[in-house]
Parts: C-alpha cells; structure tokens; sequence
C-alpha cells in the first residue's frame, strides 16, 4: 500500500512540477507568483494559454482528486470514525479493516492518475505556441554543457542556447 502512496504522491509531484515549468517559460512573472497552489497554478496557465480546463471532466478531474489525495496524506488530520461490521469470522489482514481513502488506494485508482496526469500534461503542452517537442524525456530537455579547454583555462558553454562561454 505504501509504493501505491508513494506512486501517487509522485505523480502529483511530477504534475506540479510541469506547471512551474510552464509557468517559467509562457508567464513573465512566474518568480513571483510561483508559491501559489497547483489549483491556481493551473488557472493561470490555462488563462495565459487559452486553454478551458474543466475540473469536472477527466483527465483534470482526476488531476484534481489526485491532489485531494495528495493534500490528504500530507496535511492528515484526526478523524474520528465509527464503523461497525458483522461476520462470522475474521475479515483477511489486507482488506475489510481499510476504512480511509487513502487506505483503499488500488493500483487501478493509481494507474488512472498516471494517465490522467499524462493526458492533462500533453493538454496544456499542445495549448502552447511552442509546445514542448521532448515532453516526457525525463528531465534532460536537449540542454547541455560543454566544456573547453583554451590554454589551461576551461570554461562552461550552453550548447542549447548559444550562450557565450564564460571563464
């Protein structure tokens, strides 16, 4: 149940991390508003972007209880509960005894929220003027660096923006 969480948590993470992404690249002043939620996150790249996005509809609607998730396991709170079963025996060690949502995570709950992520991630990145070519590269983005050796001196180059190198 644990990876299950882990698993979950991650891919909000990794949604989240795609709008301060795209938020650095399409809003001038993301720096400054880049502490505000992943909700509202959303709601000003969809605006710069044109982009409707419906919260009642998948794949947000589950980006959406996705952070309810999310935002459940990392701001717990006590919740009394009172539950009662009948049986004739015991129910088995993995399954009766799981009253909380996020106990009755399922890898078919998990694998809709990797997929809804993906889709709402290739939403936004097709709804921008310039959308990412290399979306899903794991981080690596085509940039590089390239150092050189000039008379005992190296310096640093980014091969991707043509920047000058410098000492």
């Amino acid at each position: 149940m644990l990876n299950l969480q882990a698993a979950a948590v991650f891919y909000a993470f990794a949604f989240e991390a795609y709008l301060n992404h795209v938020g650095q690249e399409e809003i001038q002043i993301w720096d400054e508003i880049e502490r505000v939620s992943h909700a509202n996150k959303l709601r000003i790249i969809a605006k710069q972007l044109k982009l409707k996005v419906d919260l009642g509809r998948p794949p947000f609607k589950m980006v959406r209880d996705l952070f309810n998730f999310r935002d459940m396991l990392a701001h717990g709170r006590t919740k009394k509960i009172d539950v009662q079963y009948e049986a004739d025996e015991e129910p088995h060690h993995l399954s009766s005894w799981r009253i909380h949502d996020w106990e009755k995570l399922t890898i078919q709950k998990v694998q809709v929220y990797a997929s809804s992520v993906r889709e709402a991630v290739e939403t936004i990145n097709h709804s921008r003027p310039v959308p990412d070519e290399m979306v899903w590269n794991q981080g690596m983005r085509g940039r590089s660096v390239e150092l050189i050796a000039d008379a005992g001196r190296t310096s640093a180059c980014n091969t991707t923006t043509r920047k000058p190198c410098r000492d």
